[in-house]
């Protein structure tokens, strides 16, 4: 379990990608946003089958590969059928190791991974803004993302709530400036 201090730092850093890139469409569009920051995505539908049994073997949903100085950087990620929220939130994770510049997948990587996932996809400030009442049905439909996740970040949210405070800085931006449009893992439009 990550600190919430922790938490926070992965919040502005992924806002600050946001920022510098000009991401502010919802629900984001997880190609959009490797190819803003350089990131090749490479399908299982791409590679050769020797090939693709390699990368399931090495992970049935996504990886990520980059150079030790992260100038280079792909996602291989399964998109033959697989489940298509799963591919979302597989991808964001793998976002989640390339910016914050995890040297391996163990822990805590993991876990920050998870969290910049799930914050990229659905950040607390908006489902906030969506009321009190809001449910899993609405957030899941709003975000592109299965109720399970709508659910968590549901919970995440009321936690912001019981949390108190103003808006940090990086929650504010948010809340300006995201406009609502296309995305998926590809591309939803």
């Amino acid at each position: 379990m990550l600190e919430r201090k922790r938490e926070i730092e992965i919040e502005t850093i992924l806002v600050e990608v946001l920022q510098d890139y000009g991401l502010a469409d919802y629900p984001m569009s997880v190609g959009r946003m490797a190819s803003a920051l350089g990131v090749d995505l490479i399908p299982h539908s791409r590679l050769t089958s020797p090939i693709r049994e390699l990368a399931i073997a090495a992970s049935e949903d996504a990886f990520s590969l980059s150079s030790t100085d992260y100038s280079l950087a792909q996602i291989v990620f399964d998109d033959r059928g697989s489940y298509h929220f799963r591919a979302r939130f597989s991808g964001a994770h793998e976002l989640g190791h390339i910016v914050l510049e995890h040297p391996d997948d163990g822990d805590p990587y993991e876990g920050e991974a998870n969290y910049f996932g799930g914050y990229l996809l659905v950040p607390h400030p908006l489902v906030i803004k969506m009321g009190r009442d809001v449910t899993d049905a609405q957030v899941a439909e709003a975000f592109g993302v299965s109720r399970p996740c709508a659910s968590f970040a549901i919970d995440q949210a009321r936690a912001r709530v019981r949390e108190g405070g103003p808006w940090r800085p990086h929650e504010q931006w948010l809340i300006d400036n995201v406009v609502w449009k296309g995305g998926g893992l590809l591309g939803r439009a």
